[in-house]
């Protein structure tokens, strides 16, 4: 049981906090702050502490803790291939089933060195099994999540993108495409070469420009299931083999086509058609095991999560746990000792605008994983070190705190949020820091963050 420590000052502010909450960019900002002694459990400075704010991707604190308090860092997500009916001499004379488990590593380029790794295995399970035809479909399971695809509280902006892809029951390659383009001068159109993967009745309304601006400023956009994508803004101009990436409109249905290609092309004769559950509504009754294919333990998925940032990740820890009869976030922090009433969450890796939670219980979270494991359990060890690796490389970067802080960042618009554990001598401390509403450039607000850190810790 987590312990609520009874030495709290709620609303110390020593001399860097004070100067941080005046400055001019933060006059009409909402801040939550929080710092805590771990050896102590003594507050070392709060501000605003209970108060529920956006915290960008700082929720992916909560998604990762969660994860790994419930299903632990071994946790391995597995994809059964299986099939039903009966093999008669060498033909499969029913379907074959791949079963998904919710499992977002599946050919992942941010975890597996052979994407294409999985696919082998499952066709060395066929030629074990003597299989060198099949009579029915191959038929995708992709139901787990249900077919909401993306959070309704998601901005229109984000979904069809690569860092929002839609999250199901099974996913592969990471649920994204690339886009192959070419510009010429500035104000002309840019030209599609191609798309690899390629997917089936993908088409694109092209309205892409060449710009001088040298920095991809470029949208796709489209609902999940919907084939054609609006492809808008700008690319740099003069600009040859220019990649960028989109959403899987199906990945259930582009996987079972896929995997129907990969094993046509190795031999292996159907006379089926390849499909998922959400076209035929129809699970085997009775089906037998051919392979497991298994994700990488889930320390490993967790640390992908945090030190990129990797949204995608993070929607499927999220929904896996929703899988679970009636599992509740809030309430789950609740029965650990927390305020289960300062987290609203509407999704797993803070993409939602409606999400909200205090830097009071961020702090909390971060204490709870602390006492649980310590510095080398997997939570811990997941936060990316600030100004060596992730999306923290270059924050505090030439400072007295570079290495010696491990934290997770959070930024969408007009929102940024710094969550973690400080290391100094030999004392650690935990803190989170959320700011909504600022206003002026998010360059000045981090370099206000990093005096407030250095000058505080």
């Amino acid at each position: 049981m987590f312990i609520v420590y009874s030495i709290v000052i709620y609303a110390q502010k020593p001399d860097a906090l004070e100067v941080f909450l005046q400055k001019k960019n933060l006059a009409h900002a909402a801040v939550s702050f929080k710092a805590v002694d771990l050896a102590s459990g003594e507050a070392v400075a709060s501000f605003n502490e209970k108060m529920a704010l956006i915290p960008a991707s700082n929720m992916k604190i909560i998604t990762t803790a969660t994860a790994l308090d419930t299903l632990s860092g071994s946790f391995r997500y597995q994809t059964a291939l299986t099939y039903d009916g009966e093999i008669k001499n060498d033909m499969l004379v029913g379907n074959l089933y791949l079963k998904g488990s919710g499992d977002p590593t599946l050919g992942s380029e941010f975890m597996i060195d052979d994407r294409e790794g999985f696919l082998r295995d499952c066709l060395i399970a066929l030629r074990k099994a003597g299989i060198k035809s099949i009579e029915g479909d191959v038929v995708v399971l992709d139901q787990l999540f249900g077919y909401e695809g993306v959070c309704p509280t998601w901005l229109l902006e984000d979904i069809g993108t690569s860092y929002a892809p839609g999250v199901y029951g099974i996913s592969v390659f990471d649920n994204t495409y690339q886009i192959y383009l070419q510009s010429y001068s500035a104000g002309s159109r840019v030209e599609i070469h191609s798309v690899s993967p390629q997917i089936q009745g993908l088409h694109f309304i092209n309205e892409l420009k060449a710009s001088k601006i040298d920095s991809d400023k470029s949208h796709i956009s489209g609902l999940p299931f919907s084939f054609e994508k609006r492809l808008h803004g700008t690319i740099p101009a003069n600009r040859s083999n220019f990649i960028i990436k989109g959403s899987i409109p199906d990945p259930g249905l582009f996987l079972a086509e896929y995997l129907y290609k990969f094993l046509k092309k190795n031999d292996i004769t159907i006379k089926g058609n390849a499909t998922t559950y959400r076209f035929t509504q129809k699970l085997p009754k009775n089906d037998y095991p051919l392979t497991t294919i298994e994700s990488p333990r889930l320390a490993a998925i967790v640390r992908e999560t945090n030190v990129k940032s990797n949204n995608h990740y993070a929607e499927h820890l999220c929904k896996t746990l929703l899988t679970f009869d009636h599992f509740n976030f809030s309430d789950y922090w609740e029965r650990r000792g927390l305020d289960g009433a300062a987290l609203l969450m509407a999704d797993g890796s803070g993409l939602s605008p409606t999400n909200a939670v205090s830097a009071g219980f961020l702090t909390d979270v971060l204490i709870y994983m602390y006492e649980k494991d310590g510095a080398t359990g997997a939570f811990y060890q997941s936060l990316p070190v600030a100004g060596k690796e992730g999306t923290v490389i270059a924050f505090l970067k030439k400072t007295p705190l570079e290495g010696k802080v491990r934290l997770k960042s959070g930024t969408i618009a007009h929102v940024q949020s710094y969550s973690g554990y400080v290391e100094k001598g030999d004392k650690r401390y935990a803190f989170s820091l959320i700011v909504n509403n600022f206003s002026g450039k998010r360059t000045d607000l981090r370099r206000a963050i990093t005096t407030l850190l250095v000058d505080l810790f």
